[in-house]
């Protein structure tokens, strides 16, 4: 290679990397222009007759101007563009480039049911063809900047870089192995930079984690891939249908033909307004299963009959995104039928949603391989590609059989252009593979000069030498015949043509060529090399050699095959210099713009996202959830900040959405694991899903995580929260571990306390609820609240005079407190019946043993167990006689040990004891408890 040629190809690079970068601002700001003009037109509070009037005037004011100064404007942009780059040289006016930017985005602002990304590819395009003439480039290195934009377009306009790559390859380009591959990969990452700077990192839609439930699903899919197929073919049919209507209309009526389509869009959005826009909102709420199936249903028909009538009438827009619009409401249409026939062999619907959308993008626009990167890409979910292929490919087949044509190479034809198509493009380059012949001549490397001078054909020109190791190189005649009068006939061709250095097997140190390269680049080297005869080698082994060509055998295959091959995209040699001053001036201009874009836009967004991100806050106050999420969504998709996403994420929450409301916290998470905030809000999550194993994980990690503020009463709030989850769930003893660690560290505060109390009460841990209801106590004397709680748990530990002090306490504060007068009744009670109580006289305890007695045989009166009625009566018998015993204490013993011998008898015969709060029962519990 020449350093002029190394030169220019530097420039070129420079240059991919400019157009990526000015195609990133341009798709941002048409993605911010059509959303501003959009939320203008229709305001959250606007009246139903917008739906009807705007789209109508919208297309109405578009078809005037189209028809008048746009005219190449119409449409989607990538048929356009196709026709640019293989009839027009890569020409693409400028007027075409402003008329597509401005037509689309009053087109889709005003609801027109058409897509962004189509008419982005043309602008971009048209950016990439004006620039490269602008800066004087040739004709071939304009064409190969057409895909370069396309790419950078795409991969801006749906945030998928990859996708975008696939796409430019295998649709605008028709060759999987373009020689631009490389320019297109670097546009579209220098586009998705752009983007990603401005507008930061967000996959288009939000979707749950795919799971298959049962192997069952595949034939669900598959069924999904046949519906698909079919209405991928229905949508296709009535486009050009329609198309083919308006065309035979007059011209003059061009004007007025868009608004046709936005009548028809004003009509259905008056009744359904989901009908209205690309419609990417509800995209998501179908990829999250919130939508009825009757309604996803309605909107494939209402879709499919807006878009095409849109696109047939002449209006400014694409196909890509309704494709995926209506690959989603199918794809939920079928998966809920599916679920609610097979409940517990399906999945979500949302994953059909998922799956629905790539088979309709498939079936309509015919790039299998795209759509399947492409959904992985807007949704970032890996899990979901075996059945996306599964029902992308039983998609594309069955459209390809019912409509040969796909659906941008009838639109074409329908306008009287016949492109090659992808295989008839690669099939007119010839390779050196058609050409190459078996060297006629083999020339082993111990065969001595003047024996080959002697038996060698002069016209062949050059022959390959080979030894053990392969090939060695080439031999001229002109280097035989220099050596012959050198006197060097003696010497062996293993002196002359040594072996090359295994560093040194690159094209220009060891000229060669492969059988997968065209014959251009075959021709390219014969003139670069000056030898007549290359050889032909593996791509394996560099030495292994599998033919020759000469140009004697490139121009035989040209006549062969009739080829008119074009040349590689070379910039032109001559005004490098003025070439590097218009780069310069570019990325001047280029980086004053994306200056004042990123400052004027990231302002001006990020006020408009922190108003929506209040509203949505004040809507949650107000338990309107599905309001607040709607807000929370518009903040996020404005600035896509961690704050805006975790307060969707807990708005999802409390409307008991966890597995949408996981994916923003596990976004949050995978950025920062030691954010507080979010594994709270997983670990209620977890709560609302049952994980309740898993929910303790994520609770203990915002314990110990990192809170923005107020980090002390955040935990406790955490805490509290968790250990109602565990009692809720069953896990007492668990809820009790975490109170007692909470009480260990518990602070000082007052509302802290008195929030842990009942708590201690509830899950059974009277005595560590007495102390700190006593220290509330003294602390508040006037919290009768906390005087009757520390009375309750006072009478659960035993300690009846306690509890009946601080009942009388709360009585005096409250006399009204029903409550505690019935506690402090039983309370009374008990003591008046407690034998054990301290202080009492023998005779005293004697006679509450006595009652007690009493108490247990009333009980089992009742229900009398057959191997008892002996002791009962004899109980019964010392309870009648008057005598008084030899000694009180054996007296008193013996009648509470036959209570308690009794009392273990009452569940078993009578099916349960009394209530347990009913002072017979306390004090037998005390009893039966020495």
């Amino acid at each position: 290679m020449t350093p002029t040629r190394r030169y220019e190809d530097k420039v070129l690079l420079l240059l991919t990397l400019i157009i990526g970068a000015v195609v990133g601002l341009v798709v941002v700001a048409f993605i911010l222009v059509t959303e501003n003009l959009g939320a203008k037109l229709y305001p959250g509070s606007g009246a139903a007759w917008r739906r009807l009037v705007i789209p109508v005037l919208g297309s109405l004011v578009t078809g005037i101007l189209l028809s008048r100064y746009f005219p190449n404007a119409r449409g989607s942009g990538i048929p356009q563009t196709k026709t640019a780059l293989f009839i027009r040289d890569g020409f693409i006016a400028f007027r075409t480039v402003l008329g597509k930017f401005s037509m689309s985005a009053i087109s889709l602002a005003s609801g027109i049911a058409l897509g962004r990304e189509g008419p982005s590819v043309q602008v971009s395009a048209g950016i990439a063809s004006v620039l490269g003439r602008r800066l004087g480039l040739s004709t071939s290195s304009v064409k190969a900047l057409l895909p370069v934009g396309a790419s950078a377009a795409l991969a801006a306009a749906f945030n998928t870089p990859i996708a975008a790559v696939l796409f430019t390859l295998e649709e605008v380009m028709g060759d999987m192995h373009a020689p631009v591959l490389g320019s297109i990969v670097l546009a579209s990452a220098t586009s998705w930079i752009v983007l990603h700077l401005l507008l930061g990192d967000e996959p288009l839609f939000h979707v749950p984690a795919y799971q298959l439930v049962h192997p069952v699903e595949f034939g669900v899919y598959a069924v999904l891939g046949v519906v698909g197929g079919l209405v991928s073919v229905a949508f296709v049919k009535l486009l050009l249908w329609q198309r083919k209507h308006f065309l035979k209309l007059p011209r003059f009526t061009q004007w007025w033909q868009p608004a046709v389509g936005g009548l028809t869009v004003g009509i259905l959005g008056w009744f359904f307004p989901k009908v209205l826009g690309v419609g990417y909102n509800f995209v998501s709420q179908a990829l999250n299963g919130e939508m009825l199936i009757r309604t996803m249903a309605l909107l494939v028909l209402l879709k499919l009959v807006a878009t095409a009538t849109c696109y047939a009438s002449g209006n400014a827009g694409g196909i890509f995104g309704p494709s995926l619009f209506i690959g989603a409401m199918l794809g939920g249409t079928v998966g809920g039928v599916a679920h609610n026939l097979w409940p517990d062999y399906t999945g979500s619907v949302g994953a059909y949603a998922l799956v629905g959308m790539g088979t309709a993008f498939a079936g309509i626009v015919r790039v299998p391989l795209t759509s399947v990167i492409m959904i992985f890409e807007t949704t970032r979910d890996y899990s979901i590609i075996v059945p996306l292929m599964i029902s992308n490919l039983i998609s594309y087949l069955i459209s390809s059989r019912l409509q040969v044509e796909s659906v941008y190479e009838a639109l074409l034809t329908q306008d009287g252009i016949h492109l090659p198509s992808g295989a008839r493009a690669r099939e007119a380059l010839l390779m050196v593979g058609q050409a190459m012949r078996p060297a006629p001549e083999l020339l082993t490397a111990g065969r001595r000069l003047g024996e080959v001078a002697a038996t060698v054909k002069r016209e062949t020109g050059a022959w390959p030498v080979v030894g053990p190791g392969g090939l060695r190189g080439m031999l001229t005649v002109e280097q035989l015949d220099r050596v012959m009068k050198e006197g060097r006939a003696e010497d062996t061709l293993a002196e002359f043509v040594p072996i090359p250095d295994p560093e040194r097997l690159d094209a220009h140190e060891f000229p060669h060529v492969h059988a997968d390269h065209t014959l251009d680049i075959a021709m390219r080297r014969i003139a670069e090399t000056g030898l007549p005869v290359l050889p032909v080698v593996s791509r394996t082994n560099i030495r292994e050699l599998q033919g020759v060509v000469s140009m004697q055998d490139i121009l035989s295959a040209y006549a062969m095959g009739k080829a008119d091959p074009q040349d590689a995209p070379v910039l032109p040699r001559r005004k490098l210099a003025e070439l590097l001053a218009g780069i310069l001036v570019v990325m001047a201009g280029l980086g004053a713009v994306g200056g004042f874009l990123s400052y004027h836009y990231r302002a001006e967004r990020a006020g408009r996202a922190r108003n929506f991100y209040d509203q949505g806050k004040a809507l949650l106050q107000k338990d309107q959830y599905a309001e607040a999420i709607e807000q929370y969504r518009d903040a996020l998709s404005i600035s896509h900040s961690s704050q805006y996403r975790l307060g969707l994420a807990l708005a999802l929450i409390k409307a008991s959405r966890p597995a949408e409301a996981s994916i923003y916290l596990k976004e949050l998470l995978a950025s920062d694991p030691t954010s507080a905030p979010a594994n709270l809000g997983m670990g209620q999550v977890a709560v609302q899903q049952g994980l309740i194993d898993e929910a303790v994980g994520y609770y203990h990690h915002a314990l110990y995580g990192v809170w923005p503020d107020n980090a002390l009463q955040h935990r406790v709030q955490a805490r509290l929260e968790l250990i109602q989850a565990l009692g809720a769930a069953g896990r007492k003893q668990q809820a009790q571990a975490e109170l007692l660690s909470m009480l260990a560290a518990a602070p000082g505060d007052l509302t802290v306390k008195q929030q842990m109390a009942p708590l201690l009460l509830h899950f059974g841990l009277p005595k560590e609820a007495a102390g700190v209801l006593q220290d509330i106590t003294q602390r508040d004397s006037q919290n009768e609240m906390a005087w009757a709680s520390l009375g309750e748990a006072e009478y659960a530990v035993g300690d009846f005079p306690a509890a009946r002090d601080a009942l009388l306490a709360a009585l005096r504060l409250n006399p009204n407190d029903t409550a505690a007068q019935k506690r402090l009744d039983v309370c009374n009670q008990v003591m008046a019946l407690d034998p054990m109580r301290r202080g009492l006289p023998a005779a005293e305890r004697f006679r509450r043993s006595q009652e007690i007695l009493a108490g247990v045989l009333d009980v089992l009166d009742d229900c009398p167990p057959p191997d008892l009625k002996a002791q009962m009566e004899a109980a019964r018998a010392s309870l009648i006689t008057r005598q008084r015993p030899p000694t009180y204490s054996d007296a008193t013993d013996v009648n509470t040990t036959l209570a308690e011998h009794l009392w273990a008898a009452v569940p078993k015969s009578c099916g349960a004891l009394p209530p347990h709060d009913a002072p017979l029962s306390t004090i037998m519990s005390r009893l039966m408890a020495r």
